[in-house]
């Protein structure tokens, strides 16, 4: 009936932004025949995550399914909607987290209501200008309205996607829904995601429904042009998602006399509810009141805790205050809370990333917790540069022992005794027990490298002595004329100072040895020369000439002198001896 007798003209656009290569958005409706619904909804990823991801379709697949079941243009209903969306989030996340901003609008061809999460957007325009629009959950639109941020600039401000509330979160979940607002024949509204209001503004939407001309296909054709044509050369756009509906004719009830007459009665019964209900609102408010007096004392053990550092209590009482803030509905004291609780998050990781060891991670960690503190009245403060001083000091301790072992292995022992000392002095500070038995440790295993090589250099310095003293008596025996003696020490010295690696030495042993080897060729040549010698003066005195052979014995005895070769000296002295003793003989 309603449908049959009112004009709603639909159409969407969705398309992947410039440089993206999947559409994360999605939108979708369902045309009843006494409700119709509209859903835009855009996928959240983190920024360096380009995969396809599937929540914007879960989400509005689940409101669209939600909304068939029980149709309904109710505040209630719409809320049921989203969160639907919102479990659907929950429960398909699987290994990948889920999120996505979206925007429900509901209508029963009369009236209108629209409901949100995050930052996907309503506008309704009439007569050729803006009549109403959503807002959303970002920090930028928060600090636009604290008046921090013109208006203009929330498209373009850092924050625009740090959201406080969307599908999937892990808080509490807690989307904004608008009043009904009537229709009236030619208006136009439109659900779109951010990708759109990040490039076209207001006049540029109005621009495209007039290019439209009633028709919505042109319009969002239009628009998705303007889009394009704002973006520069290399620049990224994201995904860009749009619905415009025309309202071309509104239903109008023909039974609405006698529906008047109806309502006159029922506001007689509603008299008599609202008495039922002043009362009920009497309990609600005393209940209200209840959970107020509850929610200061969670705020206020929660803050205690903070000052005597029990953070993890802290936690579990913030996050009771912070649940009774937004059954309160009070703004205010949900943020002044969800302030002291990302300290106590921040807090607790970086302790534990100070307990696991990783101080370059809790130093920054801590810093994070000491910007956050300055929101939530500084509390903790002695805790965390506490804390954060500790990982510095455990960090530099490291930096210690890494010098301290590079030092060893490059044979700077005594830079190494000082690294390692000083990283001890610092684990004492800390009372870093463990981090004072490494050091410990390594002094211990640098005393025994030291203590080795000591020992190692008094052995060589022996074996030096030692080499030493045989080329000192290979000299001797050489000066003696016992080549045979010099060659062996010379040999014994040459190989002692090659097995110590002193091969300069070595070699000036091996000229000794070439030397001894040189003599020992020119002694055998003065052996033959000798003998020589010798074999003449016996040939001599075979032949009676005694004199001759005396003389022959004379050049082999002189050889065998200057060789020092006492046997063959004594021999050839013996035959002089007893050649003497002949001719005295002869003479007498």
């Amino acid at each position: 009936m309603r449908r049959e007798n009112s004009t709603f003209n639909a159409n969407f656009l969705s398309r992947p932004g410039v440089g993206m290569l999947h559409n994360n958005d999605y939108s979708g409706c369902s045309v009843l025949e006494e409700f119709a619904c509209y859903v835009v909804a855009d996928g959240i990823r983190s920024g360096n995550d380009k995969r396809e991801d599937p929540s914007a379709r879960l989400a509005v697949e689940a409101v669209i399914t939600a909304f068939n079941a029980s149709p309904s243009i109710s505040r209630r209903a719409i809320a049921k909607y989203l969160e639907a969306a919102h479990k659907e989030m929950r429960d398909n996340a699987g290994k990948d987290r889920r999120r996505a901003s979206i925007t429900v609008v509901v209508t029963n061809y009369q009236k209108l209501r629209y409901g949100w999460a995050g930052n996907c957007r309503f506008n309704l325009f009439r007569s050729g200008r803006l009549l109403k629009e959503s807002s959303d959950h970002s920090l930028s639109w928060q600090k636009m309205e604290e008046g921090y941020l013109l208006k203009d600039k929330v498209a373009s401000h850092a924050e625009r996607h740090n959201l406080e509330m969307y599908c999937g979160t892990m808080r509490s979940f807690s989307p904004g829904i608008s009043k009904k607002i009537k229709l009236k024949n030619a208006d136009v509204f439109a659900l779109f995601s951010r990708g759109v209001w990040e490039n076209a503004n207001t006049n540029e939407m109005l621009a495209s429904i007039k290019a439209g001309e009633n028709d919505p296909e042109e319009a969002t054709k239009y628009l998705g042009r303007l889009i394009l044509s704002h973006t520069p050369l290399g620049t990224q756009v994201d995904n860009y998602t749009v619905c415009f509906v025309f309202v071309d004719k509104v239903f109008v009830d023909p039974e609405r006399k006698r529906k008047i007459k109806r309502i006159i009665i029922i506001s007689i019964i509603a008299l008599v509810i609202i008495a039922i209900i002043i009362i009920l609102i009497i309990f609600l408010n005393n209940r209200r009141n209840n959970r107020r007096e509850d929610m200061e004392m969670a705020r206020a053990n929660g803050i205690a805790h903070i000052e005597v550092y029990d953070f993890i209590r802290a936690r579990q009482e913030l996050a009771a205050a912070y649940d009774l803030a937004v059954l309160l509905r009070d703004s205010a004291r949900r943020e002044d809370i969800n302030n002291h609780i990302l300290l106590v998050d921040a807090v607790i990781l970086a302790d534990e990333r100070l307990i696991s060891g990783n101080y370059q991670q809790a130093i920054y960690s801590f810093g994070v917790a000491y910007n956050r503190s300055r929101y939530a009245g500084n509390l903790g403060m002695g805790h965390i540069e506490r804390r954060r001083d500790t990982a510095a000091g455990h960090l530099e301790f490291h930096d210690y022992m890494l010098e301290g072992d590079s030092s060893a292995e490059m044979g700077d022992l005594l830079n190494a005794q000082a690294m390692y000392l000083r990283a001890r002095s610092l684990a004492s500070r800390l009372h870093y027990t463990q981090g004072r038995a490494q050091a410990n440790q390594a002094l211990e295993s640098l005393h025994e490298l030291r203590q080795r090589q000591l020992d190692e250099q008094m052995e060589r310095a022996q074996a030096v002595v030692a080499a030493t003293q045989l080329v000192a008596e290979g000299d001797r025996a050489l000066q003696n004329g016992d080549i045979v003696s010099a060659l062996l020490f010379y040999q014994l010295a040459r190989d002692a100072f090659i097995e110590l690696g002193d091969f300069a030495m070595a070699a000036a042993v091996d000229q000794k040895i070439a030397l001894v080897d040189l003599v020992a060729v020119q002694n055998e040549h003065l052996i033959d020369e000798a003998l020589d010698f010798i074999r003449a003066g016996d040939d001599m005195l075979a032949h009676s000439h005694y004199t001759d052979a005396r003389r022959f014995y004379q050049l082999a005895r002189e050889i065998f002198l200057s060789l020092g070769d006492a046997e063959s000296l004594r021999e050839v002295t013996d035959r002089i001896e007893l050649l003497d003793l002949y001719l005295i003989g002869l003479t007498g």
